[in-house]
């Protein structure tokens, strides 16, 4: 392999210009309208959507061209760091292949409609430019996740990612729960930040180079030896180079990246900021939620799937498994109605790294596309919802204990908003795996993918493998619980909330309906599949390629032979359809509007049993932190303090006081001794003056006088002698 070639510069062409020019829009959203921040002018809000319609157009040409052709690919060299006989180039640039073509889409699209929704739903705050500003922001920063190629330039948008989220969970900052909310965010993703980190220096340590596209050339045209290294050659000026990478290096990075997918997308063990992350702006959640930040970690790990190795591809697996389940509980015992969704996502977004896990690579994507659209159209119809509820607040006389969030008080809503009860339903179809809609064919896949990856991994007997498909398959029967329980509650029944004597706006603004409408259509399964039963056969598995992961050892791996069972799609159809049917008939058993736990659950609502609370409270994992690391950090703060204030503090208090004493001795010294001293000579000295003075009178006759008695007394003094 030719270094030289290797890191070639690619020059920009006409679609990576475009990329950039989708890139910048919504960077110069943010920057016009932070400009403008204390304004609040309907106009602002229509200005901001009609430059994202035009991102989200570049970006429909973009995949126009790649889906049925080449990647786009434009890179630089940034610096070159020098290295023995020869150096390393850093490089930068733009690279999109298929799933990133169809990841901007997803992205500006999303954007877009949330975008136009916020029109109205954010007419009467006072921040309305500063909140389309961090809008703005927020896409910039996904964008730029999906279209680099260079691992810490990735990095860098990943942060920006964290940043926006962190503006935008907190923006109704007068309210202490939403800072604390969007501060437990940005400092749990810091957390899985510091595995990234550490795959970084890995990676480079071993490699020379953080280019994604050099990375995979180098990982295809490796070995494997018995000694557990992967060595990769290549040409420099005629002089052959051997790089030789340790396989466990490799385990390392993979787990740190693992490490920052799971903080970024909100898995087991960090995923409890995403709930309280409700605290921003309802069509905030739905961006969110469905097309950048919990997206970003699935997303990098569809980018680096080369890199993972069979023991990170293992874990993933597990923990993908075990939040999907977590969380399905965890939403069940909700009672807020954004609550319930926000961990719907955590359980949705498990499927999906289940799926990288299991190798089902191109069905973790359909799944990512497919949730975007579906969970997008649940929380901007939550916000329509939650809009109507508000407007009855503002007439209700018992308003002192009313939340507009709080399904408790809801019920009977199909008929006062029914095209939002067309669209939850449908969304809700998608989001259980219901045939006909999009969400069953992508689980449908991932599910297939595990059930494989089981028979393969246990040779067809019995094995602990098979614990991740169980898991699976129950989080889709809890999944159609916790849907159907909320379908009921809120759209069936009656109001529990006193409807007051004056004429209360229900249904909501055009300019909110049309999204949701448009975000239903995206959930049925016809845009996807003709054969509605078939994820096969759907364009978007069709013309993905799936790249085959550094998996030393076994070269007949699970990734390359795993058609040899073809006859677990059916089981998997009829296993999950079962499920979810299950699932929506224990629903309505409990929580139909005759049922008496209906009833019960509306007269008392502050009622929760210890297990339920339990499960409510993410299985007291934010209670473990407090305890393991928030007091202890808190007494370590406090040891700090007194040690401060008795140890250090006493000590340069008692040095002080020893200083002062030692300078009062020194000032008696200097005033009684020194100065004495100082002053007798002075005196003694004065006294001779005065002495010397007075025998100078100036008359001849006293000076001869005194100089005969001198003589006369210096004769007899020699006399003597």
């Amino acid at each position: 392999m030719d270094y030289t070639a290797l890191y070639q510069p690619i020059p920009l062409s006409n679609g990576t210009l475009l990329a950039l020019l989708v890139l910048a829009i919504p960077l110069l959203n943010f920057i016009w309208l932070i400009f403008l921040s204390g304004k609040k002018v309907e106009l602002l809000g229509w200005v901001a959507s009609g430059f994202m319609l035009g991102s989200m157009l570049a970006a429909a040409l973009i995949f126009r061209w790649v889906w049925g052709g080449e990647p786009l690919h434009s890179r630089t060299i940034w610096f070159e760091i020098p290295v023995a006989a020869f150096s390393y180039p850093f490089t930068v640039g733009i690279h999109i292949d298929r799933i990133a073509a169809l990841m901007l889409v997803v992205v500006t699209l999303i954007s877009w409609l949330v975008h136009v929704f916020s029109i109205r739903y954010m007419e009467h705050d006072e921040k309305y430019a500063r909140y389309f500003a961090l809008l703005g922001l927020f896409t910039f920063s996904m964008l730029g996740i999906v279209v680099m190629d260079n691992l810490l330039l990735i990095f860098f948008f990943w942060e920006l990612v964290g940043v926006s989220s962190y503006s935008l969970i907190g923006f109704w900052h007068r309210r202490p729960a939403a800072i604390q909310a969007s501060t437990k965010a940005f400092l749990m993703n810091r957390v899985g930040d510091v595995g990234f980190i550490i795959s970084l220096l890995v990676l480079w340590s071993q490699f020379g180079t953080l280019d994604l596209q050099i990375l995979e050339q180098l990982m295809q045209q490796s070995v494997f030896t018995e000694e557990g290294v992967w060595l990769s050659y290549f040409r420099v000026n005629n002089l052959l180079i051997e790089n030789a990478a340790p396989v466990g290096w490799l385990t390392v990075a993979g787990l740190g990246l693992m490490l920052g997918a799971i903080g970024k997308s909100a898995q087991f063990p960090l995923f409890t900021w995403l709930p309280d992350a409700m605290e921003g702006p309802t069509p905030v959640s739905a961006l969110l939620h469905a097309a950048t930040m919990v997206a970003a970690g699935v997303y990098l790990l569809l980018r680096v799937f080369v890199l993972l190795d069979t023991t990170t591809l293992t874990t993933i697996a597990i923990i993908g498994s075990s939040t999907a389940l977590i969380a399905a509980i965890s939403a069940l015992m909700q009672h807020d109605i954004k609550k319930v969704l926000a961990y719907s996502t955590v359980s949705q977004l498990g499927y999906m790294m289940l799926g990288v896990g299991t190798g089902a690579y191109q069905a973790a994507f359909f799944h990512l596309v497919a949730h975007a659209s579906f969970k997008a159209g649940l929380f901007l119809s939550a916000g329509a919802i939650i809009h109507s509820m508000s407007h009855l607040k503002e007439h209700m006389l018992q308003a002192d204990n009313f939340n507009a969030q709080d399904m408790r008080w809801m019920g009977g809503l199909r008929t006062r908003i029914p095209i939002v009860f067309v669209v939850y339903i449908v969304a809700s179809a998608a989001l259980i795996g219901i045939p006909f809609f999009s969400g069953f064919l992508s689980k449908d896949a991932i599910l297939n993918g595990a059930l494989s990856w089981a028979a393969y991994q246990s040779s067809g007997g019995i094995s602990w493998h098979w614990i991740i498909p169980t898991l699976a398959f129950t989080t889709t029967l809890l999944t159609a619980l916790y849907m159907g329980r909320q379908v009921l509650l809120v759209f069936f029944g009656k109001l529990r909330a006193k409807e007051p004597s004056v004429a209360i706006k229900w249904q909501p603004s055009w300019v909110m309906r049309v999204p949701l409408i448009l975000l239903a259509i995206l959930s049925l399964g016809l845009v996807y599949s003709l054969n509605p039963f078939s994820a096969d056969e759907s364009w978007l598995l069709q013309n993905l390629v799936t790249k085959l992961p550094a998996v030393p050892g076994d070269t007949l791996d699970y990734f390359e032979i795993r058609t040899i069972y073809p006859d677990w799609h059916q089981v998997t159809t009829w296993v999950a359809l079962g499920a979810s049917l299950l699932g929506l008939v224990v629903a309505y058993s409990l929580y139909r509007p005759q049922q008496a736990r209906h009833q019960l659950y509306h007269q008392q609502p502050n009622y929760r049993s210890r297990l339920t609370a339990v499960f409510a409270q993410s299985w007291y994992l934010d209670r473990l932190y407090q305890l393991l690391f928030i007091r202890s950090t808190l007494l370590m703060g406090r040891a700090g303090q007194w040690i401060d204030r008795r140890i250090i503090d006493g000590l340069l208090h008692s040095l002080a006081t020893a200083g002062v004493i030692l300078a009062h001795i020194i000032a008696w010294l200097d005033q009684v001794l020194i100065d004495g001293l100082v002053r007798a000579g002075a005196s003694i000295i004065q006294g001779l003056g005065a002495l010397t003075r007075s025998v100078q009178t100036g008359r001849i006759q006293t000076y001869l006088v005194a100089s005969l008695l001198l003589f006369i007394m210096l004769m007899y003094w020699l006399t003597q002698f």
